[in-house]
């Protein structure tokens, strides 16, 4: 029985270690454009948001370890399609608006940055101070609509 489990756990060993062959491509980013706004704003955003809602990703050694690299990669993606401040400048008068209540909202929340990216970045979480920056500034958006 103990050879049945010996044998099982260097299969899985080796399973591993192929799947760290198979190539996961990063979501590459279209421009690598900051938000044009003041410094105290973007640092903000670097540190909480930039890594899921920008081209401007900071790729930790650990997103080449599969299955997380799938896990990064998922994310990052769907983090760019819902806001992605890279596109900041592009974007009409209204829809700044619209993502400017919906950004205070989650950060408001607690929602962002989540958890689990938290856990792992210690120093992404927002403090108050921070949170009553990002309100002013997001709240701009709202007076210019």
């Amino acid at each position: 029985m103990r050879k049945i489990w010996i044998r099982l756990g260097i299969g899985l060993l080796v399973v591993f270690l192929a799947l760290q062959l198979i190539p996961v491509q990063p979501p590459l980013g279209k421009n690598a454009n900051e938000i044009k706004t003041e410094e105290r704003v973007k640092k903000i955003f670097r540190k909480s948001c930039y890594d899921c809602h920008s081209d401007l990703v900071q790729w930790p050694w650990y997103s080449k370890v599969f299955p997380v690299s799938l896990y990064i990669s998922h994310h990052i993606e769907e983090g760019r399609e819902e806001l992605n401040f890279s596109e900041w400048e592009t974007l009409k008068p209204e829809k700044k608006a619209d993502l400017a209540e919906e950004i205070l909202e989650e950060v408001e929340e607690g929602h962002m940055p989540p958890k689990d990216y938290i856990f792992l970045h210690s120093n992404s979480k927002l403090d108050q101070e921070e949170i009553e920056i990002l309100k002013d500034w997001l709240q701009t958006f709202a007076e210019n609509q």
